[in-house]
C-alpha cells in the first residue's frame, strides 16, 4: 500500500482519487466488510482519531470520523482480548464465527482479533486486506524495524467491519476458512448493512 495507489493511477491526475475529491474522500460513505484472519484493532490503520499533524493515530486528540452510517446495523462482538471500546467510528464492527468443534492454536484469540502469529507478532492477513482495502491515508508503515513510508488503503475514508473465519487449527497448525464460517459471515455481513 505504499506504491499501489500510483500503480493502479489512483493517485495521477484525473484518477479515480481525484475523481473523487481526493485522497482523503475516496471511500466516504462505504463500509467495507472484510472476511479474513478478523483485526488487531490497535493498528493506526483503523484509528478514527488524528494527532496535531493530521497523521491518524488512536490517542490523537482530534475525531477524523463521525458517527458511522446510519444504514450500518452490526456489533463489536466482545471476546478474548477484544473489547467492545476496540472499535470505533473507522473500525465500526467486528464479528466471529468458529464451529464448536474446531481447536484452536495457542496463537489465536477466541475473538474477532487477528492471531498473534501474524506480521511482528501482531496482526497478520485479515489486518493486510483490511488495511489494503480501506485502511486510513497517511501512516507511517514499519517491518522488523525498516520504514516502509506512508501507507494508505485503496479507500481510505471507507469504513471497516471485521469478520474472522479463518483460524489456526490447534492439532495440525494449519490455517484455514472453514466454508460454514465463510457464509455465515457474509450473510451477516449483509444484514449488518456492509457495502
Amino acid at each position: 500500500t505504499s506504491y499501489t495507489p500510483t500503480f493502479l493511477g489512483l493517485d495521477k491526475p484525473g484518477g479515480l482519487w481525484d475523481q473523487l475529491g481526493g485522497q482523503d474522500k475516496a471511500g466516504e460513505g462505504i463500509i467495507i466488510g472484510i472476511v479474513d484472519g478478523g483485526i488487531w484493532p490497535e493498528q493506526d490503520s483503523f484509528a478514527d482519531r488524528v494527532d496535531g499533524d493530521g497523521t491518524p493515530t488512536r490517542s490523537g486528540s482530534t475525531l477524523a470520523y463521525d458517527a458511522p452510517p446510519a444504514s450500518w446495523k452490526g456489533i463489536c462482538q466482545v471476546g478474548e482480548g477484544f473489547a467492545a471500546t476496540d472499535c470505533n467510528n473507522k473500525l465500526i464492527g467486528a464479528r466471529y464465527f468458529k464451529q464448536p468443534t474446531q481447536t484452536l492454536h495457542w496463537t489465536e484469540f477466541l475473538s474477532a482479533r487477528d492471531s498473534v502469529a501474524g506480521a511482528e507478532g501482531h496482526g497478520g492477513h485479515g489486518d493486510h486486506t483490511a488495511s489494503t482495502a480501506g485502511g486510513n491515508a497517511h501512516v507511517t508503515a514499519t517491518t522488523n524495524g525498516l520504514s516502509l513510508g506512508k501507507i494508505t488503503g485503496m479507500a481510505p475514508r471507507a469504513r471497516i467491519a471485521a469478520y474472522k473465519v479463518c483460524w489456526t487449527d490447534g492439532v495440525t497448525g494449519a490455517n484455514g476458512c472453514a466454508t460454514s464460517n465463510s457464509v455465515a459471515a457474509i450473510e451477516q455481513a449483509v444484514k449488518d448493512g456492509v457495502n
